[in-house]
């Protein structure tokens, strides 16, 4: 485990509601930290789906509003101070599609064409921000597909039938860019136990 201090994370609704607490280990220099208990990380990673800003609440009572990244497979994520996270987003805002929704890089747009085309329909499409959002696709059969942004950073996330979470998927490089298209043939015809070993 990383070298910092104990901390509870929360999404607050507004100044009476809040949703967690979430206890985490952040960093000495408060840009990572992860879940002390991985059996919350999928409600971790629901409300993320909404909104990617949450608070870190310290021992001494004292308090950081930050951005959160999306939780890893173990746990961890990282942490930009929520200043910084608005300022990086205000510089977006020749990015954002007329639309609303939030820009896909064209790998993220490929492999979306690539799940249409394979029976999967898109159920969500939320955007939590300039540059935060995600898209849940189903199919018939059970498979789920997940893309989230956090301030730019993109993940994929797969769900077999009958395995009920999700496993994150790291970009592929081909060519020294990144390709989830190429890869989703294989992980998509995978019998549901072999996604746990990628």
């Amino acid at each position: 485990m990383m070298v910092g201090v104990d901390a509870d994370l929360e999404w607050q609704l507004n100044s009476t509601l809040s949703i967690g607490p979430w206890p985490v280990h952040v960093s000495t220099d408060a840009s990572q930290a992860q879940l002390r208990d991985l059996d919350s990380l999928e409600d971790l990673r629901d409300i993320h789906n909404w909104d990617p800003m949450f608070t870190l609440r310290f021992p001494d009572g004292m308090t950081r509003d930050v951005a959160v990244s999306r939780p890893d497979d173990d746990g961890s994520f990282t942490l930009i101070d929520a200043d910084a996270a608005a300022a990086i987003e205000a510089a977006a805002t020749s990015d954002q599609d007329p639309n609303g929704l939030l820009p896909e890089p064209a790998d993220v747009a490929s492999a979306t064409v690539w799940l249409h085309e394979h029976g999967f329909a898109t159920r969500e499409h939320s955007r939590g921000g300039k540059l935060s959002g995600s898209r849940l696709f189903e199919r018939s059969d059970g498979w789920r597909a997940r893309y989230s942004c956090v301030l730019g950073t993109w993940s994929l996330e797969l769900s077999p039938p009958e395995h009920h979470r999700f496993t994150s998927l790291h970009r592929l490089c081909r060519d020294k860019k990144p390709a989830w298209r190429d890869a989703l043939p294989t992980l998509i015809g995978d019998p549901p136990h072999r996604i746990d070993t990628l």
